[in-house]
């Protein structure tokens, strides 16, 4: 792989002033800007200051075609390009990616082998709100591979992990948050983003960058699991796929369909799963 690179914009992105020329930079990205608002509870109305996520318009360029078009938080945009291939289908290793560049709003990814023609023009609207590229889950059918067992308290606290590393969400209640973690509960990964789909492919994309075997990994999102979401975990290699809040009826069939592991409702201590429970490992007394 080429190293990636951030060509700083001669204006700014749409929506957002956007500047960072480091891509290891987590300061210079704004991902919040404040608002002077009316603020009225119980005791009364005052004028007062709050942060809000910033929301960007962005266009994938893979090999020169645009691919999607989604709005994002601006910031961790390599690590999302990476994930993004991935997690969508569009390479089967980030070793076929040679090239990311950051050209706001463009991101250009240069990739060896596409794993599918995407010069086609063939979209669809995607349930995060993006177009992109049209990718079917139906064709998804081969299992997920065994050996990968969790016990449900590191789960458990991986949930709570997730809230501390929220930060933006904690500031601003605009954003979602994925993290990937081992199977001893350490965490390899974790990215914001004010979309749930965006979190995770800037998680994957992270975490592959770092070389981390994502096989042998959990992972615990906030938001919704549509049969989107499932998918690019699949894709990704994660066999084990949390959330705090609820499935929908293709996530779980999805997920069913391909052997992977689905928790929705991860709030201590419940937990709802819908889908091969054997890498869940549950205490006997809950058994009982």
């Amino acid at each position: 792989m080429k190293k990636s690179k951030i060509i700083p914009p001669e204006v700014p992105m749409q929506n957002s002033s956007y500047h960072s020329t480091d891509p290891d930079d987590k300061t210079m990205d704004p991902v919040t800007r404040e608002y002077e608002i009316i603020d009225i509870t119980e005791h009364g109305v005052e004028k007062t200051w709050v942060e809000v996520s910033v929301e960007d318009s962005i266009n994938l360029i893979l090999n020169g075609t645009r691919v999607a078009s989604l709005t994002l938080t601006p910031k961790d945009l390599i690590c999302y390009a990476y994930g993004y291939c991935i997690c969508e289908g569009l390479v089967s290793s980030i070793h076929d990616i040679s090239d990311v560049s950051i050209e706001p709003p463009n991101i250009r990814v240069t990739v060896s082998e596409p794993a599918f023609d995407v010069t086609s023009g063939n979209t669809e609207i995607r349930s995060s709100g993006c177009v992109g590229v049209k990718t079917t889950w139906e064709s998804l059918t081969a299992p997920m591979s065994e050996g990968l067992f969790v016990e449900l308290k590191t789960i458990f606290d991986a949930t709570v992990k997730v809230h501390h590393l929220a930060k933006t969400w904690r500031i601003t209640g605009g954003t979602h948050c994925s993290v990937i973690l081992d199977e001893h509960g350490e965490i390899k990964s974790a990215m914001e983003d004010m979309g749930r789909h965006n979190s995770v492919d800037k998680a994957v994309g992270k975490a592959l960058l770092d070389g981390v075997d994502l096989s042998r990994c959990f992972m615990v999102c906030t938001g919704r699991l549509p049969a989107g979401m499932v998918a690019k975990a699949y894709r990704a290699g994660i066999p084990l796929l949390v959330s705090n809040t609820s499935p929908f009826s293709t996530g779980i069939c999805l997920a069913r369909q391909v052997n992977m592991t689905l928790a929705g409702f991860a709030r201590p201590p419940r937990m709802m799963i819908y889908s091969a429970p054997d890498r869940i490992i549950i205490p006997e007394s809950l058994l009982q």
